[in-house]
């Protein structure tokens, strides 16, 4: 199995989490840092999960990473250097920050607040992963418009909707922790996804993100000859592209909707998917193409080291589910914001 090595993460030790920074290759003084910190270049950086994060007191600090590229460089995650202590053991705001240079001596950074409480309401016995396709604007519809494209004004909408009530954004350290049982998540906690990497997903969809920050997921069909391309072409600080698979997102199987994974066994599905996970420079997530899932899938889904994976199931996920296969809650195109509500409450 490839090993990532994407960030470099210090000690989680009884409660406290600590990460020193190395300095910049041949050392760079203080003052130097902060002039480049003030000309990122055109680098982009993004956290992985919410920007304000809250654990309890006495709970772990799941630390969830970053992600960054520039237009020639191309990914960045494995440069990402991170700082910051997080004691559990003590309620108060801790700043964890995440900086990233480029060849050109560019320096991006961008910084999580972690709020540690002693009290919170808590998400109760599950939660909403909602998943999306495809966006697309009134003036340019689709010739094959379906209930895959969301207008991009009922996405605005449903954003909207999530901003103003203080909606949370778990990382996917969190959500897997979170299923286990192991780790408590905010109270309206809900993640967003987009399968298949369609375009008006990051032309449409991208400045809304950016609008209301709120993160969410792109699972990319990695086998498309400009995969690499896309990410860093379009990225984003609130999207994370993760794997759709790099082969497996085509027929050939007998298992539901006849995708070609119920033909692979274990060795074959790990395979592919660290051929993704290669050209995306992520491990987080999985979307299963066709939302097809085999006990070979689920196994190879471990192995590649992957925390959660999604199939086309639609319904929340709850506590003690399989984080390797966990279903989704499906949103059409045409849903009223009622709808939206009423499926995510």
């Amino acid at each position: 199995m490839l090993a990532f090595a994407l960030w470099n993460i210090g000690a989680v030790v009884a409660g406290i989490f600590s990460s020193d920074a190395s300095q910049a290759q041949g050392g760079t003084e203080p003052s130097t840092i902060q002039e480049a910190v003030a000309n990122p270049g055109d680098i982009v950086i993004g956290l992985n999960g919410d920007e304000d994060t809250y654990v309890l007191t006495g709970e772990e600090y799941l630390e969830a990473g970053a992600h960054a590229a520039e237009p020639t460089d191309g990914i960045l995650n494995d440069k990402i250097e991170i700082s910051g202590d997080v004691d559990t053991s003590q309620a108060g705001d801790y700043t964890v920050t995440y900086r990233v240079k480029d060849s050109s001596g560019h320096v991006a950074e961008a910084t999580r607040t972690v709020h540690v409480v002693d009290d919170m309401e808590t998400q109760q016995d599950g939660i909403p992963i909602v998943m999306y396709h495809y966006v697309y604007s009134a003036d340019n519809p689709p010739e094959d418009l379906n209930a895959n494209y969301i207008l991009d004004t009922d996405l605005d909408a449903q954003l909207a909707y999530l901003s103003e009530n203080d909606y949370y954004f778990p990382s996917y350290p969190e959500l897997k922790a979170f299923i286990e049982g192991t780790h408590s998540l905010p109270a309206k906690s809900i993640v967003l996804t987009f399968d298949d990497g369609q375009n008006g997903v990051f032309t449409l969809g991208g400045p809304l993100f950016e609008k209301y920050h709120i993160p969410v997921t792109s699972f990319i069909i990695c086998n498309n000859s400009d995969a690499g391309d896309v990410v860093v072409t379009y990225q984003n600080p609130y999207i994370s592209f993760q794997s759709h698979s790099f082969g497996l997102h085509q027929p050939g199987g007998t298992v539901g909707h006849g995708g070609l994974i119920s033909a692979l066994n274990k060795d074959e599905i790990v395979e592919d998917l660290e051929h993704a996970q290669q050209i995306l420079g992520t491990t987080e997530a999985f979307a299963y193409p066709f939302g097809d899932v085999t006990d070979d899938g689920r196994a190879a889904v471990e192995e590649a080291g992957i925390l959660c994976a999604f199939t086309t199931k639609n319904s929340w996920a709850h506590i003690g589910d399989d984080v390797r296969a966990l279903p989704r809650v499906r949103m059409n195109g045409g849903t009223s914001l009622d709808g939206f509500v009423s499926q995510i409450s």
